[in-house]
């Protein structure tokens, strides 16, 4: 016998169906790729944000398969790149279909940027401007978002940084409000200690190499360079002129402006 459902409850039904779909969080959305890079660019432009360019073999590049299930496809990533990213895909598959047009806009592309491994990920301001390259690294989709944040200097939502620095200037305030209460009763926040200020630089310090034989990658100071690229690097209140000539096994050789001859820096021993 078919169970009668009076239609007050079947529009209740109607309208939580529907609310539930507009009140769905951002992060479950996938992330959005393009495939045309010139629209991309006028993309960024528009919404003044940065470019991310993921060359990629998607169906047979095990490394390209990692970086989309560990970073591409989490839900933190999406909501950082829907704010601060325009998201590009350079593919190079071997088994999916692809027009002739994409193809051969995807070779000039690779020859352009000089990729000469997968994954490779050229980070571009709106004007099409280097900013830096990344490749896979284990870890996850935080720390691929910290080293994106750190190369266009669009930060994630919110960074730690942030998050410790708005903590402390609320616990300050209210301590500063109970001193006025009570002068001479509290004691001075974290014992009077000042917080660590940010790091800086006022010489050139090689902090890293990563990425395969084939595309290896240096963090120098804060800039992450491939072999031939160059980048402003910030020393102290100047900033200087780098490429980087050389990626070594634990030191890397780099000109600097205003230098006659190339240098060699050496990875420094932790302690």
């Amino acid at each position: 016998m078919p169970i009668e459902v009076p239609m007050k409850a079947l529009n209740l039904l109607s309208l939580i169906f529907v609310l539930g779909g507009a009140l769905a969080p951002a992060s479950s959305r996938a992330a959005e790729w393009l495939t045309d890079l010139p629209k991309a660019q006028a993309q960024a432009r528009a919404e003044n944000k940065s470019l991310l360019v993921n060359f990629t073999g998607s169906d047979w590049c095990g490394w390209c398969i990692r970086l989309k299930k560990e970073v591409f496809s989490a839900p933190d990533f999406a909501t950082y790149a829907e704010k601060n990213l325009v998201l590009v895909e350079i593919d190079f598959p071997r088994h999916k279909a692809q027009s002739p047009a994409l193809k051969a806009a995807n070779e000039a592309l690779s020859g352009k940027y000089r990729i000469e491994g997968f994954p490779t990920v050229v980070l571009l301001n709106g004007q099409g401007g280097p900013l830096g390259r990344l490749s896979y690294e284990p870890g996850g989709s935080k720390p691929f978002i910290r080293q994106v944040a750190q190369l266009t200097g669009r930060q994630s939502d919110p960074t730690p940084v942030a998050a410790m620095k708005k903590a402390e200037t609320t616990l300050r305030g209210a301590a500063a409000k109970r001193n006025e209460a009570m002068p001479g009763d509290e004691p001075p926040l974290f014992n009077g200690a000042t917080p660590a200020p940010a790091q800086q630089f006022t010489e050139l310090v090689l902090k890293g190499i990563s990425g395969p034989k084939t595309r290896r990658l240096a963090l120098i100071n804060n800039q992450t360079l491939s072999s031939g690229e160059s980048a402003a690097v910030k020393l102290g209140n100047r900033q200087v002129k780098v490429r980087c000539v050389e990626i070594r096994e634990s030191s890397v050789l780099v000109a600097v402006e205003g230098e006659a001859r190339p240098r060699e820096i050496k990875m420094r021993q932790r302690l």
